[in-house]
């Protein structure tokens, strides 16, 4: 015997620009849009979303051993953390771009993730808000291994810039005649 699968349907067009939907397996009556594809073809929808401030879930649909459609994660859609989705994901190729601004800028905890993985800051504040101290994304400064009691030291040779001097006169004479003349176009 055989699962029902995913249940996914497309609308008429090209292979790259038509959207495709996915069967909710909740509610096989209702079909979610396809934003994406999980490494092992499982689709990425847009579910629709139970508290008002989010615009919808992404959610996954996999098959279970018998071959039907389930959703692991439930209403609740895929986990976030700090540093962004617990799956990695390809785009779907008829997905709207405004999805992936929505899940990257707008969606409640996106600036948090971007500040997680982007800022640099001052180091007398780093063990206290976590910040990155380097461009490796991997050290936080609460970290252990970020900090070295190592002292380097560094012998720079090349090229030496000796220091000249320069003459003033020039500049202050040109000076003086310059409010001078705007001393007497006033006066």
């Amino acid at each position: 015997m055989t699962g029902t699968g995913y249940g996914i349907t497309c609308d008429r067009g090209d292979l790259y620009n038509r959207r495709c939907y996915v069967q909710d397996p909740s509610d096989p009556s209702k079909k979610q849009e396809i934003i994406g594809y999980t490494s092992g073809g499982d689709p990425i929808s847009k579910a629709p979303s139970t508290v008002p401030w989010m615009a919808w879930v992404p959610t996954v649909t996999t098959l279970n051993n018998q071959g039907d459609a389930y959703q692991p994660y439930g209403q609740a859609g895929i986990p976030y953390t700090q540093t962004g989705s617990t799956m990695k994901w390809m785009p779907s190729s008829g997905a709207d771009m405004q999805d992936y601004k929505y899940l990257d800028e707008s969606m409640p905890g996106s600036l948090s993730r971007w500040m997680t993985e982007n800022r640099l800051c001052n180091p007398l504040w780093s063990n206290v808000f976590g910040c990155r101290t380097s461009d490796d994304p991997s050290v936080v400064a609460g970290e252990a291994e970020s900090y070295s009691a190592d002292v380097v030291e560094q012998r720079i040779d090349g090229n030496k810039i000796e220091p000249t001097s320069t003459d003033w006169k020039p500049f202050v004479v040109m000076g003086i005649l310059g409010v001078g003349a705007a001393y007497l176009m006033n006066g």
